[in-house]
């Protein structure tokens, strides 16, 4: 049985993403935060702290990120386009909003490439972790789904 997605899902993948970058904010304004404080408003507070501003920020993108992809794995507006076909524009629209975010919210330089390779790298590990989570997920959900249609059938007999 395919379960219909609610808003109460949607804002769980926004929580969850956006709890995911604040934990990784704090990791990266602890370890960089003095030293990029005069090259990024994110670390405009050094290594004290992450500002409401730079949260709320980082809320919206999340909110942002969560409906890309709704649009992108929704049949409803998406149809014709093969599953890694979304999975591309997925992550180039993401891209593309976090360096629209970057520029008019000054997170990072957007002409130098050393922001971008650390971004770049981020996304690829947590991509890649999103990616495998997804696929053990949906390994465990066919699992549970083939158990229980064995176990109908052995009742049926």
């Amino acid at each position: 049985m395919i379960r219909k997605n609610t808003v109460f899902d949607f804002l769980e993948s926004v929580f969850v993403i956006f709890g995911i970058t604040v934990l990784s904010l704090c990791v990266f304004v602890t370890m960089f935060g003095n030293e990029a404080k005069e090259i990024s408003d994110i670390f405009s507070l050094g290594n004290d702290g992450v500002s409401i501003a730079t949260l709320i920020q980082f809320f919206c993108m999340s909110f942002l990120v969560c409906a890309i992809r709704f649009i992108c794995f929704t049949n409803l507006i998406i149809k014709k386009l093969s599953i890694s076909g979304r999975t591309i524009v997925m992550f180039v629209s993401v891209i593309v909003a976090v360096g629209l975010f970057a520029a008019v919210f000054h997170w990072f330089p957007v002409n130098m490439a050393l922001p971008w390779i650390m971004f770049f790298f981020c996304f690829s590990v947590y991509a890649a972790f999103g990616v495998i989570l997804s696929v053990l997920k949906e390994k465990n959900d066919n699992k549970e789904l083939q158990d229980a249609l064995e176990r109908l059938q052995e009742e049926n007999k």
